[in-house]
């Protein structure tokens, strides 16, 4: 299920970090790896000598989506468990508090740490979104993020870098690869409202030791999820995990994963290990406006019998001194049978992780399934982005997913990105999906043409 729409287009990962328009997911440096913590202008406590500071935030959420024939004229969701009506209409809103400091130590480095409050509401339809996973108009607050870290600051500066060491722990968002494969910690399900916005992001539990130095970057870390199921106990996942990366200028980026799913309430997770490795950059040196990039996850758990793979690879290349700047990506992604998408996030654009606004948001969650994706933007100001994404999805394995068809369904969206001021933003979107032959059968015959128009706001203070 989903998690996110964290503004990534134009806010990446934390809602108060500014992102330039027109990131392709093989921009070198378009998302960070390692943890995030809040940020904000508006300082309310400073001390004499500077050393300690308090500050505060708050960021304001909102999206209204109407639909017609959304599921292609079923009334339930894809597996038909949860009731959707046949075109619902609805609207979400959060706000999301935050308090955090900082204190420059005489030891060396500087302590901080910060406390985030995640509240929302979904309204319209009874049923609440399109995959009716928020019903009965739920509105609900939690504790999103609670955390303590130390930056090494100016200590070791000479051999390895300012602030090359981060040590942290507590409730917070942690992020590597992109968020292809981690970076967000919780899906906003049930009485916590929000499905689309997806306001909570921190994991439970972290433990994270981060370093980065001349190019390189790693971490090691330990999460842990703790998902809410409505009618029973939550679903808890803890792992163990390292991550590398690096950086050869504004060449080429490298990198490589390793995950241990130590501990899972989920039967196929429970003993999990996981393998990723990615790269991307610019591959010819003449040729500066194209560039390639692409990720592989294998997933092994004997005991389940998974044994599973995910990939992508992507090409994309910018029209730096054309009018309206125009850009072109094509991108190839497959996940197997039993693929498991962990805690992927939406980060970076429109179809980096959701592809589709309505097939990638309320039918297949990249799973048993092919995608080929076509996206062209131009940019007629420097505030304005827009553009169109047209995706093919077929079944990965058709007789896994019940079906005699391995066409599932093509999809055109049309978005426009406005940041009205730094701290207003407005995004547009209207999607249309048609079915083919595995649609019509994984809907009850139902083959009508699917249409969605939604409109994202966002407010930071």
């Amino acid at each position: 299920m989903k998690t996110r729409r964290q503004v990534a287009w134009l806010v990446c990962c934390s809602p108060a970090l500014s992102f330039p328009a027109h990131a392709a997911v093989t921009d070198i440096g378009y998302v960070d790896a390692g943890i995030k913590p809040l940020s904000s202008e508006h300082t309310f406590f400073e001390s004499v000598d500077g050393r300690v500071r308090l500050k505060a935030g708050l960021s304001l959420f909102a999206a209204g989506i109407v639909t017609d024939d959304v599921n292609f004229g079923y009334d339930r969701s894809i597996d038909g468990a949860a009731p959707t009506q046949k075109s619902p209409a609805w609207w979400e809103a959060a706000a999301k508090p935050g308090v955090l400091g900082e204190w420059d130590i005489q030891a060396g480095g500087t302590l901080f740490g910060g406390v985030q409050g995640s509240f929302a509401m979904t309204r319209g339809s009874r049923y609440g979104d399109a995959a009716g996973a928020t019903p009965g108009h739920p509105e609900n607050g939690r504790l999103d993020r609670a955390y303590l870290g130390w930056r090494s600051g100016g200590l070791w500066a000479d051999t390895l870098g300012e602030d090359a060491l981060t040590l942290s722990l507590g409730r917070q968002k942690f992020i590597f690869g992109d968020g292809f494969l981690v970076g967000d910690g919780y899906t906003d399900l049930g009485k916590y409202a929000g499905y689309y916005i997806g306001p909570s992001e921190a994991f439970e539990e972290t433990a994270v030791a981060s370093l980065d130095s001349r190019g390189w970057h790693g971490d090691l870390f330990y999460l842990k999820a703790d998902q809410y199921v409505s009618g029973g106990p939550d679903n808890e996942t803890s792992l163990n995990g390292v991550n590398v990366d690096y950086t050869w200028g504004e060449r080429a980026k490298v990198g490589a994963a390793y995950l241990n799913l130590y501990d899972s309430d989920i039967a196929t997770r429970d003993g999990m290990e996981v393998y990723n490795l990615r790269a991307k950059g610019v591959p010819l040196a003449h040729v500066p406006n194209l560039s390639l990039g692409g990720q592989w996850v294998h997933q092994d758990n004997d005991d389940e019998g998974i044994d599973e793979d995910g990939w992508y690879a992507q090409l994309t290349y910018i029209f730096e001194n054309a009018p309206l700047r125009p850009q072109l990506a094509y991108r190839r992604a497959e996940f197997s049978e039993n693929y498991d998408t962990l805690f992927y996030d939406f980060a970076g654009g429109w179809g980096n992780w959701f592809m589709g606004e309505i097939v990638g948001e309320y039918m297949l969650f990249n799973s048993n399934l092919e995608i080929d994706m076509v996206k062209a933007s131009i940019q007629p100001r420097d505030d304005l982005e827009t553009g169109l994404i047209g995706y093919r999805f077929r079944y990965h394995d058709t007789q896994a997913a019940g079906a005699t068809d391995s066409d599932f369904a093509k999809e055109l969206n049309l978005y426009a990105d406005w940041t009205i001021t730094e701290k207003l933003s407005l995004s547009a979107v209207y999607a249309v999906a048609f079915p083919d032959d595995g649609a019509s059968e994984r809907f009850m015959g139902n083959d009508e043409t699917a249409q969605l128009f939604e409109l994202y706001a966002f407010y930071r203070f």
